[in-house]
């Protein structure tokens, strides 16, 4: 825990998580809350779920060209383009009733959407000392695990309320303050982006990435099959409300995964914790078939959410490693991208499943993706190892010449 105190005395520290909570609270809740006014206006679940559908597929095919903007031209002038154009979108979503924009808006939103997560990771080694880099991911990861937590609470809390539209104009408040808030800080606008190697080829070319982008494809469906199975399967055994649950048990440990991660000794290679934490992970997910709706499918839910946090630290710590100079963020973009396509394909092939075999199908299919994830890593782990070595011994001939 010293680890963390550290940080937190920090001044830039302190100025990242502040600056950034409200516009990722708002990232948080935006979907659930298009789904709840397309909902409201048009009576329509299908609609409101295709809306929202817009919104995230959006969302994750356009990553990639506003994590190139953000490299091009540094953070302040993307993030003062996009943060406005996003928020006044957002806030005017609420006269909207004709049924085609209530579908397609949320597409341009999706695109115009500032990458706050995106801008903030490469700011913390600016921010932190280098060798407290993995426990500065674990805050950032917490930071966001807790957004995620709140975000769907206040969306729910406020569209049903006797004024739902708060929820839409929260949104677009939140995004204005953080989004300008964050660009307007002196650790961003210092920001400068890293010039590339051209000899390293594209992001697509690197062995590191192309490994990662089959592990980022298994957690995507994993995270899909989860967020359709789950309220499937309470909804079959009878008891709809143990989802709510069971979601919320997921979120918490995840939160507290993340913790655990930054207490872990930096004299532990990111590649072996990767090696491990997803071999865990895929092992604590084996019961989730054999469970019940009850306290068993909460526990091995916990348990799920506990491994996530504890993965996603490892995991951006062997992208910063693998990846070329001069990607910081299109590589953790694409990652991001594939890995919100197969959320998408996870989410669609488990209400397949769910409907026309069984819920238990659709959660087995969360342990079958995150045992090819693991045999993946395990296949190219010498690989991984010798760029992470790679990396380490370049980090250490430019500390050299500082």
């Amino acid at each position: 825990m010293r680890n963390y105190l550290t940080l937190l005395k920090l001044r830039n520290v302190r100025l990242l998580l502040m600056v950034s909570f409200p516009a990722r609270i708002c990232q948080s809740m935006v979907n659930l809350t298009i789904f709840f006014h397309v909902q409201r206006v048009t009576g329509s679940i299908t609609l409101a779920g295709l809306a929202s559908g817009c919104y995230q597929l959006s969302l994750s095919l356009s990553l990639g060209y506003r994590a190139f903007l953000i490299e091009k031209f540094g953070q302040q002038r993307p993030l003062l383009m996009l943060v406005p154009i996003y928020s006044l979108m957002v806030y005017f979503y609420k006269y909207i009733d004709a049924t085609f924009l209530l579908v397609t808006l949320p597409l341009l939103m999706g695109m115009a959407s500032p990458p706050i997560n995106l801008s903030v990771r490469p700011l913390w080694k600016a921010a932190a000392p280098i060798q407290l880099l993995r426990t500065s991911y674990a805050l950032d990861l917490i930071a966001i695990n807790i957004t995620t937590i709140l975000g769907p609470l206040l969306a729910t809390t406020l569209a049903f309320s006797s004024r739902p539209e708060t929820a839409i104009e929260l949104c677009a408040l939140l995004q204005l303050i953080g989004g300008l808030g964050l660009s307007l800080t002196a650790v961003s606008r210092s920001w400068v982006p890293e010039s590339k190697d051209i000899k390293e080829g594209g992001i697509w070319k690197s062995k590191g990435l192309q490994i990662l982008a089959v592990q980022s494809a298994g957690f995507g469906i994993a995270a899909g099959a989860f967020s359709v199975g789950i309220p499937a399967f309470t909804l079959i055994e009878g008891v709809p409300k143990w989802s709510a649950v069971v979601f919320t048990g997921m979120a918490v440990a995840s939160v507290f995964g993340g913790l655990m991660s930054g207490l872990i000794s930096r004299k532990i290679s990111p590649v072996s914790a990767l090696i491990l934490s997803n071999g865990l992970w895929a092992l604590m997910t084996v019961p989730f078939a054999l469970t019940h709706a009850d306290w068993s499918l909460l526990t091995i839910a916990i348990f799920y959410g506990f491994f996530t946090g504890i993965l996603r630290v490892f995991f951006w710590e062997v992208i910063e490693a693998v990846r070329p100079i001069g990607t910081a963020l299109t590589a953790v973009g694409m990652l991001w991208t594939v890995e919100g396509l197969c959320m998408a394909i996870g989410a669609a092939a488990g209400g397949w499943s769910a409907d026309h075999l069984s819920p238990r199908a659709t959660l087995l299919m969360i342990t079958i993706s995150l045992a090819v994830s693991f045999i993946t890593i395990i296949v190219n782990s010498t690989k991984l190892k010798s760029l992470y070595k790679t990396h380490l011994e370049l980090a250490n001939e430019r500390a050299k010449h500082l």
